[in-house]
């Protein structure tokens, strides 16, 4: 039953993949919605599917207590919403919120800031054109990268956050006048132990009407004493032996410093408590943020982090400010000082979060994005051997999903093994390429459904226009076989503009970081904007070894440009083949 619905084209078989749910993905569909879920899955084996349809099972099930607005997936980009936006409909789940992470954190921020295009720095960091000096400094940018996307770069913050504490925090009694209503050591009780689970704002209103209050419950015995001391003073006055109109002056003196102070204790209490917390101005998360960069990210770092990547940090983040953008990495941060500091006006009432692409999360952002929604029940879904952003993104689920959620909460842990996208020839030249790092992120091989496909064709040659001409008759070749979908997958956008210009053809499409949806035909796809996607025949242009090495990112690059091959797979290279292949592939 199955066999038919894998054959079909590719804009198809997203839908008809759902009346085939096999029992791998049927146990992920139905696992316990209380509990966070993580789903390892190779290439292929229907994650997305399986997570729209697990939301379908989760709202006909709990119908009577939950609404479809209730739930949200987050996917990497506008691109891949609209891809799966038509599925949706069709499982009766339409009305399930859609969002990008960069989305929600606008709203979490309260101000927009424009992202520096996250491809623009991965693109940088896979060019194999690089002088030594270039190659240091792209090492710099990884590891900066890397630290700013960790739990440690959060704890760093933290100190800082720690430092704006004490400068909120008065060291001082609230007094008026002489009268103490409430001394700093209760003050700071308050402040770190009674509210200090509060966002900083918050803190401060909460004492701000505790001072209120103790003002309140004692002006009248305050008014009393100060009525008293007035008539002793009135009485003192006139007991001394002075003129008359001097007498009159004291006296009238007396009174105004008494109605003064009752009018403080009174009616000035609001102004009183305002002026208490004034020797320090809140300030936005993007000001709070840059002096975190600028004044203190060096000195909380001294000997536990090189040098040159503070200063990387420093110099990009002041470079992107200045262009008013920031980088993705920046993003968590922002978030967290809004959400320790100003705390989140934006209320989620989510009752399931699907998460997309996780492998290209971060611990910081999935330790934020936890902290916002408040719950536990998620779903989370991803392919450490398709994780690109290895710079930012996670590199081992179970360490990071140990610091998010701590030992009291560990999530289920499911695998999807069996690829339902791709043919076994096509399989056996992906598994063949992530075994050089299948030990090192701890992920399974793809083990095909389809089987008996096309020999996978890999070819060498002499020089571009020869293999240019190669291309153009696949693809006369392919109209024949009623292909629908086309990607001929380059490694760079330098290199999808050149043979786009060597092709000549107004019906390809180069496929860009602003394309918002996919409208089929023949495209030509840099490698990591094909991640997500599936064609009917790709044809993956100069896998050279030079172009691809045997990098962890060349690995994962190479292997999302085969896996997104249905049915058939073309490797063509310039010279000598990448080693990634290996002379066993050649016979597919």
């Amino acid at each position: 039953m199955l066999q038919p619905f894998l054959s079909a084209n590719s804009d198809t078989r997203l839908k008809n993949i759902i009346s085939t749910i096999q029992a791998e993905q049927n146990k992920i569909i139905r696992a316990d919605m209380w509990k966070p879920l993580i789903v390892q899955g190779v290439a292929g084996s229907g994650k997305t599917t399986i997570a729209l349809h697990r939301i379908a099972y989760l709202i006909y099930n709990y119908d009577k207590h939950f609404f479809p607005e209730e739930f949200l997936i987050i996917a990497p980009n506008k691109f891949f919403l609209n891809y799966i936006s038509n599925v949706l409909p069709d499982l009766g789940v339409d009305r399930v919120g859609q969002s990008t992470y960069e989305e929600i954190a606008f709203e979490v921020i309260g101000e927009e800031f424009e992202i520096e295009e996250p491809n623009k720095k991965l693109a940088r960091l896979i060019s194999n054109n690089k002088s030594e000096a270039e190659k240091k400094h792209c090492e710099t940018i990884v590891e900066a990268s890397k630290f700013k996307s960790s739990i440690r770069y959060k704890n760093i913050l933290e100190e800082y956050i720690y430092e704006i504490e004490k400068r909120i925090l008065p060291d001082e009694d609230f007094k008026i006048g002489k009268y103490v209503f409430m001394t700093k050591q209760e003050i700071g009780y308050l402040f770190y132990r009674e509210y200090g689970n509060l966002p900083i704002c918050r803190r401060i209103e909460e004492i701000s009407k505790h001072l209120k209050n103790s003002v309140m419950m004692h002006n009248g015995e305050i008014i009393q004493d100060i009525e008293s001391e007035r008539k002793y003073k009135v009485a003192k006055i006139k007991a001394e032996d002075m003129p008359k109109e001097m007498s009159l002056a004291l006296i009238r003196e007396a009174y105004d410093e008494a109605d003064n102070l009752m009018k403080q204790v009174t009616k000035d209490v609001k102004k009183y408590v305002t002026a208490f917390f004034s020797n320090h101005k809140i300030m936005s998360p993007i000001k709070y943020y840059e002096e975190f960069i600028n004044d203190y990210l060096e000195i909380l770092t001294v000997g536990r982090i090189p040098i040159d990547e503070i200063r990387y940090i420093k110099k990009t983040f002041n470079d992107n400010r200045r262009r008013g953008m920031i980088e993705m990495e920046d993003v968590a941060p922002l978030m967290y000082i809004k959400y320790m500091i100003h705390g989140i006006k934006t209320k989620f009432d989510l009752k399931h979060i699907v998460i997309d692409e996780a492998q290209d999360f971060s611990e910081f952002q999935f330790f934020i994005f936890k902290k916002i929604v408040k719950s536990n029940s998620l779903t989370i879904l991803g392919d450490l051997a398709q994780g690109i952003y290895y710079y930012r993104g996670t590199q081992n689920w179970q360490k990071t999903m140990r610091v998010v959620f701590g030992e009291e909460n560990e999530p289920q842990y499911l695998t999807l093994k069996k690829t339902y996208r791709t043919t076994e020839e096509i399989m056996n030249v992906a598994n063949n390429i992530i075994l050089h790092l299948v030990d090192t992120l701890n992920c399974s091989l793809g083990e095909p459904v389809m089987k008996n496909g096309e020999p996978v064709t890999i070819k060498e040659f002499e020089d571009q226009e020869e293999m240019v001409l190669q291309i153009q008759k696949r693809l006369e070749e392919f109209k024949d076989k009623d292909f629908k979908n086309i990607a001929l997958v380059c490694k760079t956008v330098e290199e999808c503009n050149e043979l786009y210009a060597s092709l000549n053809n107004e019906n390809i499409h180069i496929i860009s970081d602003k394309d918002a949806e996919y409208n089929g035909g023949i495209s030509i796809v840099p490698s990591y904007l094909s991640k997500g996607l599936e064609f009917d025949a790709v044809v993956i242009v100069d896998a050279n070894s030079e172009n691809y090495t045997d990098s962890e990112i060349d690995t994962k690059l190479l292997y999302v440009a085969v896996t997104r091959a249905m049915n058939t797979l073309d490797i063509y290279s310039i010279g000598e083949i990448t080693k990634l292949l290996s002379g066993k592939n050649r016979k597919c």
